[in-house]
């Protein structure tokens, strides 16, 4: 099979974050995630829950699911651009308990509510097809995506995933 695309440069990594009951009018929370591949973000969402989450953890477990579903997704796309990678998709989330939660999931009574996205993340990462990890907050590209920011915060992580002022060319 040809392998003309492939590039040590170009490697698939996710950002995952949740906000936690952010709409006033409902307590839904708002989950968004980004992808890049290199040093461009090329895939991202963001939308409010159909669920109201129960707790942070919670929260941030369904942003994560949501990460993972759409990693699968574009590593089925990468496969067929022959551009497959030989490691797991790694997907940075900023809360520790999430990704505790994933890697054991052994009945725990604050993850009852949840427990099939639970067993979800972990299978996918015990078939090696991706990898959550932890980063820190001010370092989480998909905050963009879920909760209004201070303007300084905005901007140094809009000038991260590669987008530029109109006003301002030259910072790019």
């Amino acid at each position: 099979m040809l392998n003309f695309l492939k590039c040590q440069d170009l490697k698939l990594h996710g950002f995952s974050d949740s906000d936690w009951g952010g709409s006033i009018d409902d307590m839904r929370s708002t989950p968004g995630f980004c992808f890049n591949l290199g040093s461009a973000i090329f895939s991202w969402s963001s939308k409010k829950q159909d669920i109201v989450a129960q707790s942070t953890a919670e929260a941030e477990f369904i942003a994560a699911t949501a990460a993972v579903n759409q990693a699968l997704w574009l590593q089925k796309l990468l496969r067929g651009l022959y551009m497959e990678e030989d490691k797991a998709t790694e997907i940075s989330v900023d809360n520790q308990a999430v990704i505790a939660i994933s890697h054991n999931p052994v009945f725990h009574g604050k993850t009852k509510h949840f427990n099939i996205k639970l067993y979800f993340l972990h299978e996918v990462q015990k078939n090696g097809e991706v990898k959550l990890i932890y980063c820190r907050s001010e370092n989480q590209l998909a905050d963009l995506f879920t909760k209004p920011l201070p303007v300084n915060m905005f901007e140094f992580l809009r000038q991260r995933i590669g987008v530029c002022s109109s006003s301002s060319k030259e910072e790019c």
